[in-house]
């Protein structure tokens, strides 16, 4: 048993004279890993802070997805995909969100990553989608050559919004995890 931990046991069983116990700190290395322990304590200890920067840090995050919408950026990923993915994507940050939250850490951690191989399933699809529409026969009319370019589009499309959308999510539910609970997804 460290010098630390022996100094915390005495002092919960009041082994020290009164006032001693509060006035005595351990040294070293215990300090700093005492008072960071406090610090974390501390900041579970009052769910109102943990409420106001959970919705500080989110209201920034909303409040960038009004500037792409006012843009007219917000709705390509939807248009574009072709799959489907982006609205899975899009249920399951919202679960992250949720799980942020109710302080979840493991299903947040879970769910970040999710979205990164989710963001490399819909780029794979994009170049499915992209590559079954290729043919050496389609290219001798210009027709067909049109809707080979289309399908060009479509699974390009389908493939980098949805990797784009994925990774947002990643960061901003890693940005929650990291700033609310100092952990990494």
């Amino acid at each position: 048993m460290s010098n630390s931990m022996l100094w915390q046991e005495k002092a919960k069983v009041g082994a020290f004279p009164p006032g001693v116990a509060a006035t005595t700190k351990p040294v070293g290395i215990a300090s700093p890993l005492q008072a960071f322990s406090s610090r974390d304590d501390q900041s579970r200890a009052s769910p109102k802070a943990f409420v106001a920067r959970f919705t500080v840090i989110n209201l920034v995050g909303v409040a960038l997805v009004a500037a792409a919408w006012a843009e007219g950026w917000a709705l390509k990923p939807y248009q574009a995909d072709s799959s489907g993915v982006c609205f899975l994507i899009t249920a399951l940050f919202l679960w992250g969100l949720w799980r942020t939250f109710r302080s979840d850490w493991q299903a947040v951690r879970w769910i970040g990553n999710t979205l990164v191989y989710l963001g490399m399933v819909g780029t794979v699809l994009g170049l499915v989608v992209t590559v079954s529409a290729l043919s050496v026969d389609q290219v001798q009319s210009f027709e067909s050559f049109k809707s080979i370019i289309e399908a060009i589009f479509v699974g390009s499309g389908t493939a980098l919004y949805t990797n784009l959308l994925a990774c947002v999510g990643y960061l901003w539910l890693g940005t929650n995890a990291q700033l609310l609970a100092r952990q990494e997804i």
